[in-house]
């Protein structure tokens, strides 16, 4: 008989495994990610707890023989439903789960599920479609940082010119005129004093100065700066470019949701 352990995280995948089993895939803060069987048909108590994006304790026996473990149990603390009848936030839980499983939770469990989570709670407030969007934006870019590989905001590259203010506040975060051009071979952000030229990945005033304050302040601070409709689309390109360079392959959820993204 295997050891039994618990593990707190969020339920990301349920996929069939044989006739009556399934496949429990999970993000959580004790081991990562977490693959479990779920033993039992379609219609048993389980099941019906173990749906995706619910959060909460995990109850398992560890495998044995090479075999995963075994879901005995869980303990949901968060149901978010939502996103059944929500085509946006489905696909951006999705692409939000396939990157934290592609990067394998960026070495970090903690933080990768703190953010996840608290991704996916902000989600399920959501009103409409441009919040959701510029959540996805602020997930995506916290999650380069855990990665290490967010290029820094805060200064032109080349003439090393400040891009934001001393004093850092929701009402006060600037961003020099003119706006910035990033530079993939860089992966660095140049101002357009520098690089007049627009390149593909240019960002105006609005949307550079989002990310600023995404850098600089808390998430209940960033969360507040207003986000127009043109600064959603250049910043979605860029963050979609940089997450799917991160994970050195294409994005399914992507791909198949861009339309929805």
């Amino acid at each position: 008989m295997g050891k039994t352990f618990c593990a707190n995280g969020t339920v990301v995948q349920v996929k069939p495994s044989g006739e009556k089993n399934f496949m429990v895939v999970a993000i959580t803060k004790e081991t990562g990610l977490l693959n479990a069987t779920l033993y039992g048909g379609p219609k048993s108590r389980l099941k019906s707890l173990v749906s995706p994006w619910n959060s909460g304790i995990f109850y398992l026996t560890e495998g044995q023989n090479g075999q995963f473990p075994k879901l005995n149990d869980f303990d949901v603390k968060k149901y978010h439903e939502s996103f059944r009848a929500d085509l946006f936030k489905m696909w951006a839980a999705s692409l939000a789960a396939e990157i934290a499983i592609k990067t394998k939770c960026a070495d970090n469990n903690e933080e990768c599920l703190k953010i996840f989570q608290g991704f996916i709670d902000g989600l399920e407030l959501c009103k409409t479609k441009e919040k959701g969007q510029a959540g996805l934006i602020r997930f995506l870019w916290r999650y380069l940082q855990i990665l290490g590989i967010q290029p820094d905001v805060s200064l032109c590259s080349q003439c090393q010119a400040s891009f934001l203010g001393r004093n850092l506040s929701p009402d006060n975060v600037k961003y020099i005129p003119g706006g910035a051009n990033y530079i993939p071979q860089e992966n660095s952000f140049v101002c357009t004093d520098c690089s007049k030229a627009k390149t593909s990945f240019y960002l105006g005033i609005d949307a550079i100065q989002y990310l600023a304050a995404v850098s600089a302040l808390k998430p209940s601070e960033s969360r507040t700066f207003p986000l127009s409709q043109e600064g959603a689309g250049q910043l979605k390109e860029l963050v979609f470019y940089l997450s799917q360079n991160a994970c050195g392959s294409s994005l399914k959820s992507l791909e198949s949701g861009i339309g929805i993204l």
